[in-house]
Formats: C-alpha cells, structure tokens, sequence
C-alpha cells in the first residue's frame, strides 16, 4: 500500500492503548503529546512521551508540525485524536490530505466540548456513550463515523465512566485504523441535531451546594470523583473537608487531605 503520512495527537491510557496498537501494524509518523505530559507516567496515567521514546516514534508539537509543513513540505494523509487536549491548528487540518479523526466522551450532539462524562453524571443521565467522528470546522461538530453507547450505573463515577469510555473507544479505534490500512471506505453522517456549545466548567465551579436535593449532591460528588478535579469538597465555618472515596486513597489517587 502507499505510505500514508500520519499524525497522532494523543494522551491519557487512551492515547497509549492506541500508539501501542498502532506500533504494531502501521506505527504513526509523529506523535503530538498533551502539554501536562512531563515524560513520566504520572499515578492515572501513562506518559506517551515516554511510549514514544520506547518506541522510536518521533514527538513533535504544533509549531514543529506547522514549521515542517513550510519547510519540507510535509504531507499529512490523517490525523487521530485519542485523549488529545491539544487543539489543532486550522490550517494543519485543512491541509490534511483526507481528514482528521476524533474520539468524543459522549453520544453527540450532546454534551460537545469537555468535561462531557462530568456534565452528563452531574445532569443524571442513563446514557453516556462515545462518538468517533471527522474533525470539522465547529467545536464536535464533524461528521459522525461511529457510534456506541455506555450504560451509566447508578454508583458510577467520572473515573468508572473515563474507564468504560477507553475501553469502548479502542474498539472503535481498532476497527477504524484496520479500515482504513485496508484502504476501505469510511461512511460518516452529519450530525442533523442543532446543539448550542458552551464552554464547559466543572459543575458549580467545583463546589457543593446544600440547597441542591440529596439525588443532586450525590450526583455531583459521584461527577467530581475523578483526577485531575480536587476532589469534591464543603466548608464548615473556615474549615475545608473533602469526600473522596476511601479505595481511592488507598490507590493514591488522592492525597489523603490533612
């Protein structure tokens, strides 16, 4: 087959479960990492730097990226996002040969933007899900490949919900990565239903409030309970408490708050 050029813009497991995979068959030619990765796996994550490193797979970040576009006339056949927090410039994607590919934390339309899984359990839903999709020219807005849902539990969490969501996207990730090695063609739809965007904060700016109904507050620690967000936490008078769920400490998840 021709040799497709292709970029990897990824992070968190997910990134990784996906660099990994793709090392395997078809390994990408540069890999744009997220600006918290230090190149040390940190206690949630993996660092794809360092995957990288170990692989000998070339890093790169935007500005290198656009500078080789310029320079040495680099031609970009595809682009993945798995766990990516980095926007991608306009006009990498523009140039982009066949297009761009993201991996979203919900059914879209709903819940475009981040914090997808923290809104949808601080909101109540049953459903979250993940959206594989082209990149477009609108923030999630891009046509959608496939899709698949995930049932939310009642005790979930954001952690429990980042999991599941890995999970199922590296399935997607796999089938699509294998169509398009094997030259097929992608079929996509347009996203028909109109959704407002609005930039996404953590719930109540990261704080409780006991004026909400028990099911709300529970549904907002059960939100919050995920790095990198401080845990959920409370005032009495000047004093500050936290909930964190007690695993989670044992885990080193979170400090444990003095």
């Amino acid at each position: 087959m021709k040799k497709n050029t292709i970029i990897l813009y990824a992070g968190k497991k997910f990134g990784c479960l996906a660099l990994n995979y793709m090392a395997k068959f078809y390994p990408p030619d540069y890999v744009v990492p997220n600006l918290d990765d230090n190149g040390k796996d940190s206690i949630i994550h993996a660092s794809i730097i360092k995957l990288a490193k170990k692989l000998n797979i070339k890093i790169i970040n935007n500005k290198k990226l656009k500078k080789l576009q310029t320079t040495q006339k680099l031609e970009i056949d595809y682009i993945f996002c798995a766990g990516s927090t980095i926007i991608i410039p306009k006009d990498v994607l523009k140039s982009c040969k066949y297009g761009a590919i993201n991996f979203h934390p919900s059914l879209l339309p709903k819940y475009r933007g981040r914090y997808s899984n923290v809104h949808a359990l601080f909101n109540g839903e049953e459903y979250t899900g993940v959206t594989c999709h082209w990149i477009g020219t609108g923030i999630d807005k891009g046509n959608i490949i496939s899709q698949k849902k995930i049932k939310i539990k009642k005790f979930d969490t954001a952690k429990d919900l980042y999991e599941k969501f890995t999970s199922e996207a590296f399935k997607l990730f796999k089938i699509l990565y294998h169509k398009i090695l094997d030259q097929k063609k992608i079929k996509s739809k347009k996203i028909i239903a109109k959704t407002k965007y609005e930039k996404k904060h953590l719930p109540n700016r990261g704080k409780i409030d006991w004026k909400w109904n028990g099911k709300k507050i529970l549904n907002f620690i059960k939100s919050m309970t995920y790095e990198p967000f401080e845990p959920p936490s409370f005032y009495l008078g000047k004093k500050k408490y936290f909930i964190i769920e007690h695993n989670l400490i044992k885990k080193k998840f979170y400090k444990s708050p003095k």
